[in-house]
């Protein structure tokens, strides 16, 4: 297989090697296998903060299988392993791949691994570094299909005990440092945008929606836009301001997924949600 181009300026120049060493190492492992690959995320979109941000790359092969999952699976294992001992190797350990097959992708199936958010990222904000651009024949995620994908999402991980000790004790996120802390608060920021609005739920779009005007922890959203940017300055008050705010922020959360999975046919994942509500209050 011919080697592939640089890829485009990105917003970043260590994240866009970072990038540019992912497709090298997808163009080894897939070869022929490699149909097309995007930058996505706030890398490609805007909004990228090496201190706390993920790498999103988006592969395309010629067929969702299980040799292609072993694959791509080399493939981010390789690339962090190439940063091991540099500077960068922070921000390489925090590449996320999704894939799938142009077939799949057209029918808005999830074979592969390629959630609804990310389609519609892809879709909207994607940057073509290899390949040939398909994504007019791509199905979009519609509005119920993205609220599901949440709902389904925080259905799985806020119910997890490690989890939910955290929500319940959020103080310990300040010490960890800003990525574990503006994760922990954006991620339900992300998802109320996605159910006010229907669209893509951006880290600092979400964020400035959520506090014009203010709502019950506007205080703390507004602290995590800053720490994405310039990390925690101060951990004690950081620590105070989780432990007030936090867990009321997951149960407005859960409780609009809740109201919004009934309305959209879906009583399973709603009483899942009510049950999680529970246990959190």
């Amino acid at each position: 297989m011919k080697h592939p181009p640089p890829p485009p300026a990105l917003s970043d120049p260590t994240g866009r090697e970072v990038v540019q060493a992912a497709l090298a190492e997808a163009a080894a492992r897939l070869d022929e296998r490699l149909v097309a690959a995007f930058a996505i995320g706030s890398l490609a979109h805007g909004g990228f903060a090496p201190l706390v941000s993920d790498v999103d790359v988006a592969l395309v092969v010629d067929r969702a299988d299980a040799d292609a999952a072993t694959a791509i699976d080399a493939v981010r294992r390789d690339t962090i392993q190439r940063y091991a001992g540099t500077p960068h190797h922070a921000l390489a350990s925090r590449l996320s791949l999704f894939w799938s097959d142009w077939e799949s992708l057209a029918d808005g199936t999830d074979a592969g691994r390629f959630p609804a958010t990310d389609r519609l990222d892809l879709l909207d904000s994607g940057i073509l570094l290899y390949g040939a651009d398909r994504r007019s024949g791509c199905a979009r995620p519609g509005r119920d299909e993205l609220l599901l994908d949440s709902a389904a999402f925080a259905a799985t991980r806020f119910a997890d005990p490690a989890y939910v000790h955290t929500l319940r004790h959020p103080e310990g996120l300040a010490a960890e440092g800003a990525r574990a802390a503006t994760k922990a608060v954006l991620f339900p920021v992300r998802f109320l945008y996605t159910a006010a609005t229907g669209m893509l739920g951006r880290n600092d779009d979400a964020a400035r929606w959520y506090t014009a005007p203010p709502q019950p922890s506007s205080s703390l959203v507004a602290a995590a836009g800053r720490w994405r940017a310039g990390g925690i300055d101060d951990a004690t008050a950081a620590a105070e301001l989780l432990r007030r705010e936090l867990l009321p922020l997951y149960l407005h959360c859960l409780d609009r997924l809740r109201e919004h999975t009934a309305a959209a046919g879906r009583p399973d994942l709603a009483v899942t949600l009510a049950r999680l509500l529970t246990t959190l209050a």
